[in-house]
Formats: structure tokens, sequence, C-alpha cells
């Protein structure tokens, strides 16, 4: 049964990209259902079984406390008629305007936070069901494989849709991103950082299945190893690797290009200074990466590297200035979840600006801010750098399968650094694989001995 459940858990996973990165009421709302229900499901059959839960609660403490008072304070802004002047003033003008008599709340669009914190809960409940039914060795293999092979399938459709079938988006013309891969994301930026974590996880996939590293490079016994296992499966994992690496570069987008390889050399050095790889068997997968880059590269880099020499816009920098004057004056009590569209408008005043709609920053440490206050902000932050932090105590810790919370760890640099400059942790699809493989490098962060 938890192979069950651990198959409906991948396969939410696997369709959440497909109805545009489940970026659209009906997207996020269908995949809310499904981990609600699949939630239930598990629940319902684990209070049955009587069992205790595969990875206790008490690991992720910390982490669930701070997300807890990030979602109480969520509901505290959606609160009618709060006394003591805390609401938002926006809904006092309004009133007076109108002759209205609409309750007055901290967040200005009640409706978005909302579907903010619903979208929250689904994307934690991908969490949870990682954690736990990742717990057991073979499960956390399965997951990682199968989610190896999703990168990769997105990313071949990215390729085949920009090359074969006239740059489309699920046979639509694309509206944005022409020239581009961008999959069945309409952002090119949020495409690429999918695409990274696909092959973060490629990477990690094929360093935890390299052979014994005790057997010497130039040997009967190596040459065994190579042609009855590396040509099987970690070559097939290549080119895997190469399929996520060519959609990944032929997306343009520059940041997700550079936190992707700070990520990528990130996740390299956590084994390099490991005394599990011996020398040969580092030799020999740098040169193996070596050679896949410098073929990725002279495949698909040019259009990167024309990016590169175009250089930066000014209308992001300016973006950022005028919500930082806002975080200014919301910075202890929010705006609301989800209500940055409809704040921002206020401080935009510059011409170039007024002329666009804006509905995000561009940044979403300062997009949260605004929209949840400094003190939420940084319970929501902490929250997710604690679970990065146990993914790296598991690196240092762990004899075996440390493969799998170095991925955890690289993962959250890749989404963190683009976080920066980008919103791509907040296109569903993208947070519901972020989370889902963060589940398994956590559950996977602790011996099995210390169960």
């Amino acid at each position: 049964m938890p192979r069950f459940f651990l198959w409906a858990l991948i396969a939410i996973v696997a369709i959440a990209p497909l109805p545009l990165g489940s970026n659209r009421p009906l997207g996020w709302s269908l995949l809310s259902l499904e981990v609600g229900i699949l939630l239930v499901c598990w629940s319902v059959h684990h209070i049955w079984t009587g069992q205790a839960l595969p990875v206790n609660i008490d690991r992720i403490k910390g982490p669930l406390v701070l997300f807890a008072l990030t979602c109480v304070w969520v509901l505290v802004q959606l609160i009618p008629n709060l006394p003591l002047g805390l609401a938002h003033p926006a809904w006092q003008e309004v009133n007076i305007f109108f002759g209205s008599n609409v309750p007055e709340r901290i967040t200005i669009d009640p409706d978005q936070s909302v579907t903010g914190l619903m979208r929250w809960m689904a994307y934690a409940g991908v969490f949870w069901l990682s954690l736990q039914l990742a717990r057991d060795r073979t499960a956390a293999k399965t997951a990682l494989r199968a989610f190896v092979v999703i990168a990769a399938g997105y990313a071949l459709y990215g390729l085949v849709a920009m090359y074969l079938l006239g740059d489309t988006i699920l046979l639509y013309d694309k509206w944005t991103g022409k020239g581009s891969v961008t999959s069945t994301f309409t952002n090119r930026n949020s495409y690429a950082t999918f695409a990274g974590l696909g092959l973060i996880a490629t990477t990690a996939l094929i360093i935890g299945s390299r052979r014994r590293s005790d057997v010497p490079l130039f040997s009967w016994q190596r040459l065994h190893d190579t042609l009855s296992h590396t040509l099987s499966s970690s070559l097939f994992a290549y080119v895997l690797l190469f399929v996520s690496a060519t959609a990944l570069l032929l997306t343009g987008s520059r940041a997700g290009a550079l936190s992707t390889l700070a990520a990528f050399i990130v996740l390299l050095s956590q084994f390099s200074r490991g005394k599990q790889m011996g020398v040969p068997s580092r030799v020999t997968g740098m040169v193996a990466f070596l050679i896949l880059g410098v073929g990725v590269v002279g495949f698909s880099g040019g259009f990167l590297g024309e990016r590169f020499s175009q250089g930066g816009s000014n209308l992001r920098f300016e973006g950022y200035e005028k919500t930082a004057s806002a975080v200014e004056d919301h910075a202890l009590l929010g705006s609301g979840l989800g209500s940055f569209a409809q704040i921002f408008p206020l401080y935009r005043e510059t011409e170039v600006l007024r002329d666009k709609f804006v509905t995000k920053a561009h940044n979403t440490y300062l997009e949260n801010a605004l929209e949840l206050g400094l003190p939420a902000t940084l319970c929501l932050t902490l929250a997710a750098c604690l679970l990065a932090w146990q993914c790296w105590k598991g690196v240092v810790s762990r004899a075996r399968d440390r493969h799998f919370p170095a991925m955890g760890f690289s993962a959250s640099v890749l989404v963190g650094l683009h976080a920066i400059v980008d919103f791509s942790l907040q296109i569903p699809a993208v947070a519901v694989a972020y989370m889902f493989l963060l589940g398994i490098a956590v559950a996977q962060s602790y011996s099995s001995r210390r169960g």
C-alpha cells in the first residue's frame, strides 16, 4: 500500500507542470485538490494500520513551528474589523469613497490571500508525503529516478516544441518567451528553475549509482563494472542529464543558468571532501562531467551567450526600489498574502513603470516582505533554511546514500539564489518539484540505524 501512495504522489508531481506549470486558477485548484485527497487517504490508512510515522515529527519540529506561525499570521491578516487600527488604511478609503461598509482587514486582497494559503498547504502536503514515503531507501531511489525521468521528459518536450512544433506551448502559439525553450511553462525563467532541479537530481542519481571506489581504475573488475553497470544505467542517466542541460541553456535564462551552475558546484564539492569517493572515482566523474559540459555548451550555449551579451534591464531594478519603499510602509503587518499586484501600483511613480502591469516583484524575498511583513517573512525563510541545514548535516554524517541530502541542499541553493531575481518558487509546479525533492532529501538525511 505505501508504494501506491508513493506512485500517486509521483503522478501528481509529473502532472503539475502540464497545465502551464499549474499557474492558472484551474491548475493550482486541481493540484491542491489532488494533494488534499492523497493526504487524507494516506492519513486514514496510516491511522487504520496503527503504524508509527516513518519520520518522527520531532525531526522537523523547528521548521514546522515556523511555517505554522506564518500560516497563522496569514489567517490573522484575513480577520475582519481588527481593533487598534490594525486594518490596512486602504479599506477605510474605499468605504469613505463608495459610502460602503466593507469589513476592514490587514490584507487588501482577501481572495488572493485565501488562494495563496491554499497553495501553501498543497506544497506542504507534497513535502510531508515525500518525507514520510521516502524514508525507505528503496522508495527514495524510486522517487528520485522517477523525478529524473519526469524532468527529462519535459525537457525533451520543450526541445521538440521549439524545433519541430513551431515554437508552441501545448499546441498554442507562444505569447511570450519566443525563440527559447519553455516546455509547458509560459515563462522561460520559471522553466529554467524546473530544468535546473532536474539537472541537480540527475547528477545526484549518477553519483549515487557509481560502483565501488576501492577497485583499481585499470583492472578487469573495473572494466566489468563499467560494461555491466555504467553502459546500462549510468549512460542512460548521462543522456537524460544532457537533455535537461540542453533545455536549460536554450531557455536563455541567465539567472537560471548561473543559479544551477552554483548549485551544481555545491553538489560536486560535497562529495569531493568525503572519504567515500576515491581519487580514481573523482577523476573519472569529473572527466565525464567535463566532456558532457563541453558537449552541452557547444550544442546549445550560443543562445545563452547572446543573452548575457545583451546586459540587464533597469526596469527590474526600478521595481526593486519601489518594492523596497512599499516594504518600509508595511514592514510589520504586511499588505496581505498575494496582494502585490494590488499594492504595487501605489508606488510605481516613474512613467515606465506606470505603463506596465506588474504582478510580480521578481524577488521572492522582497515580495514576501511586502505581503507578509518582515517577522513572518523571516519565519518562512528560516523554516526553509533549517530544512536545508538538515540536509547539510546529513551530507556530513551519513556514510551511505549521501547523494540524497546533498541533492536537497544543492536544490535549496538553486531555488534560493534564483528567488533573488525572479519568481520561480511562486509557480506551483516548481514549488511542488522542490518540495518533493526536499522531502526525499530530509527523509534520507539521517542513518536508518537512528530511525
